[in-house]
């Protein structure tokens, strides 16, 4: 059972990056730890539900009400207080130089800056020799060769079957460097006449060394008493033949060398081995082509991205309130105090929320009127939302700290004992049932 609920949060929620909001301080962490306190001195001694069903539900409250949270946390300003919608980057070429924002919500205005690209950064390709496919000009038997990248170097070992054509080699080839997963792409190209070529390529681009080369292809050769990678039991015909293997498909051939991309900003010029760079810790840069005149990276809080942080905020508020809505989750004696606290919220904030394009559900969801919020963006009477959003926005995330704090709350928990509302004491074991799935998104 426990095997799948891990399999079932790995799924589900495995692939989820952290956000900022997920990397606490001492002080929120002891915070954390003083609300969980206070709850457990609260709640009384349960017999807990620990079914399989149980545990993925409570898994799904807990992460969608962390999700929530951390929307709520990105909607606010510096201070925690007010609204504040996301900002969206502009460039003024964005098929040259496209931009994304990564800074704060709260982030004062930018006037912008100026790019210009004078040279992506580039790969390494390695492109073979071109041979007739059909044919082979290889023997049969056992080949070698050792390729170094990134300091680290790794040894290929394979066969050449009897029935083997040039193409099929190469073929094989390609699919033993893609399958190693070091950082290289491989692919067998045909050129205009018909002949086939093997095309090694690097994940990487640019240059962070002293060395012109991101990765090199050698035979297995322990002739040599300098060679760092030396390797007994190679026999001079066994050298010979790799060697003469790698120059016959010219493995070793470097078409294409490695190069950063050369760009200025506001013109200062700089360098990177990527063409993805960040300004200021800001903004998100990628490079697709060189500029002939400089392009403008702007940042702006438009009527879109407004309509957008309105959509995420419900969007996120709708998830947590489908699983209280979902009728597989009604065999939970907690759902139903869950959906009432929902339809609670949303009814508190009804008449501020449908008079600015926000309507409510019978279950407490919300559907969004986004014309109804461009509308009101557009002729001045968008101060209102943010009112009605901020107080709505205050009460959900309540709501969903408390629900992440403990999910366990709503399963079918019997209670054993009460506690002493006189002296409420902490209970070290009323915990156990749920802390693992609290404390693992804290970092």
């Amino acid at each position: 059972m426990i095997s799948s609920v891990y399999s079932y949060y790995l799924a589900q929620y495995g692939h989820k990056t952290y956000s900022k909001y997920d990397s606490h301080t001492k002080a929120q962490l002891k915070n954390t730890y003083s609300r969980v306190l206070k709850s457990n001195s609260r709640t009384p001694t349960y017999k807990t539900d620990m079914s399989e069903a149980a545990q993925k539900y409570a898994i799904d409250l807990k992460e969608n009400a962390r999700e929530l949270s951390n929307i709520a946390n990105e909607l606010s300003g510096s201070d925690g207080q007010g609204m504040a919608f996301k900002k969206s980057a502009v460039s003024s070429n964005s098929e040259s130089v496209s931009a994304a924002f990564i800074g704060d919500s709260s982030s004062p205005d930018s006037n912008g800056f100026e790019v210009e690209v004078k040279q992506l950064a580039a790969s390494q390709i390695n492109r073979g020799n071109a041979l007739q496919p059909n044919s082979r000009i290889v023997e049969p038997g056992d080949y070698s060769f050792d390729l170094n990248i990134n300091n680290l170097t790794y040894e290929f070992q394979f066969t050449v079957d009897e029935s083997e054509s040039n193409s099929d080699i190469q073929n094989k080839l390609a699919r033993l460097i893609n399958r190693s997963n070091i950082g290289l792409t491989a692919a067998v190209e045909e050129d205009s006449l018909g002949n086939t070529a093997l095309s090694i390529e690097s994940d990487m681009t640019g240059i962070t060394g002293i060395k012109p080369t991101i990765f090199n292809i050698r035979p297995n050769n322990d002739m040599q008493t300098d060679n760092p990678d030396y390797v007994e039991g190679f026999d001079q015909p066994t050298m010979v033949k790799n060697t003469e293997f790698i120059n016959t498909f010219g493995l070793d051939r470097v078409t294409q060398y490695p190069g950063n991309a050369i760009f200025s900003i506001n013109g200062e010029e700089r360098s990177s081995p990527s063409n993805n760079i960040t300004i200021n810790n800001a903004f998100a840069l990628s490079f697709h082509k060189e500029t002939e005149e400089p392009v403008t990276i702007s940042l702006k809080a438009d009527t879109d991205s407004i309509a957008e942080s309105i959509t995420e905020l419900v969007s996120g508020y709708n998830n947590l309130v489908s699983i209280a809505a979902d009728k597989n989750n009604d065999q939970f004696k907690g759902n139903e105090k869950l959906k009432n606290e929902f339809v609670k919220i949303a009814k508190a904030y009804q008449p501020q929320l449908e008079k600015n394009g926000l309507s409510i559900g019978d279950n407490g969801s919300i559907e969004l009127n986004r014309d109804a919020i461009l509308k009101a963006a557009g002729d001045g009477s968008l101060g209102d939302v943010f009112n009605a959003l901020d107080s709505f926005k205050k009460s959900v995330q309540r709501k969903a700290e408390d629900i992440a704090i403990n999910p366990m709350n709503y399963v079918n928990n019997k209670i054993v004992a009460y506690k002493n509302p006189a002296r409420p004491v902490n209970d070290p074991y009323n915990l156990s049932a749920y802390s693992g799935m609290m404390f693992n998104g804290y970092i």
